[in-house]
């Protein structure tokens, strides 16, 4: 078993995998090489995009790079940023909704990746 093509990593949140790497397979063909080139693409935009919405200057921009998140991570496998994210879907209107929970969801799934040579 190759290391991006191992098992689910483990559950953190209601039975939503960390990181599905079934789903990464599927996106790719099951191309290890394309799937590395993906992952740190992954990791770059992820991080990327997580700054943006912590530095949005309105709810809309907020929201615009929150859904830009939600499509990177269910592309890619990062279940639980995609649920983190879509779970503050509803509070974007707010001035100051509480991002803990995907800062935390982005940085675990990131550190899983990297442990695991994603």
């Amino acid at each position: 078993m190759d290391r991006i093509g191992g098992p689910k990593a483990e559950p953190l949140a209601k039975g939503v995998p960390l990181f599905d790497a079934a789903q990464l397979r599927r996106q790719t063909h099951g191309n290890p090489s394309l799937q590395v080139e993906v992952l740190a693409l992954f990791i770059t935009e992820a991080e990327r995009l997580m700054n943006q919405v912590e530095d949005a200057p309105d709810p809309q921009t907020r929201a615009e790079r929150l859904r830009a998140l939600i499509g990177l991570s269910r592309n890619t496998g990062a279940a639980l940023i995609a649920q983190q994210a879509r779970a503050l879907e509803t509070e974007i209107a707010t001035e100051n909704p509480d991002l803990t929970p995907l800062r935390n969801a982005i940085a675990d799934t990131l550190a899983y990746l990297k442990r695991t040579g994603g």
